[in-house]
């Protein structure tokens, strides 16, 4: 398993360099939230992972009372294109009690236009980061969900995340929220990778065919 990192504004500013110069070989960067809400320090963390060498993936924290089309043109507006070598994007579903109003029927039909459009405008099939516990209670398992590769949240001292369905594996495990990594000051979310670099680098965006 690999080691990462995902980051937004609240690490404050972050040291790619010393980032990139430790075992960390991937980041998770917040691009935006809502219809609105672009993370203040996006653009210097995409950037500088970048300029730093790490694999790179941009992330949108999803709220279920906004139209899902304006979220995906606020996320697609914000990360505008994805280069080869770029992770896939993730959709963050998270925080149960927001869900709560909306009918059970429609929650996962939410995510999935949201993944279908950013899909289809940024030409990479996105990746559903959520917990065990989110995926059963809130999105009742939706089979339709499964082709996306999915990032578990799972604080727990095993030596993997359970994996809730529609997916009977995993692609990245966040397994700590107070984590310390080289280059960032504050606590910061601490991720694996299920394969080795090479399998990473094969998720990530190919470069265009001539």
């Amino acid at each position: 398993m690999l080691p990462g990192i995902d980051v937004s504004h609240f690490q404050r500013a972050v040291d790619w360099a010393a980032v990139a110069a430790s075992e960390t070989r991937f980041c998770f960067i917040k691009a935006t939230e809502g219809a609105a809400n672009v993370d203040p320090r996006f653009i210097q963390n995409w950037r500088g992972a970048g300029d730093a060498g790490l694999l790179r993936g941009a992330y949108h924290f999803f709220h279920p009372t906004v139209p899902a089309a304006a979220q995906a043109e606020s996320f697609i507006r914000t990360v505008v294109r994805l280069e080869p070598g770029d992770l896939p994007p993730v959709l963050d579903l998270e925080v149960p009690a927001a869900w709560t109003s909306i009918a059970p029927g429609v929650r996962a039909p939410l995510a999935i236009q949201w993944l279908e459009t950013v899909e289809s405008r940024l030409g990479a099939t996105p990746i559903v980061y959520l917990s065990p516990a989110f995926a059963i209670e809130i999105l009742k398992n939706a089979p339709a969900l499964a082709r996306f590769p999915v990032w578990l949240a799972h604080y727990t001292d095993a030596a993997a995340p359970m994996v809730a369905k529609p997916w009977n594996s995993w692609s990245f495990w966040q397994y700590t929220r107070e984590g310390k990594s080289p280059g960032v000051t504050l606590p910061v979310d601490l991720d694996r990778f299920n394969g080795s670099l090479d399998d990473l680098k094969a998720l990530a965006v190919k470069p265009a065919t001539s």
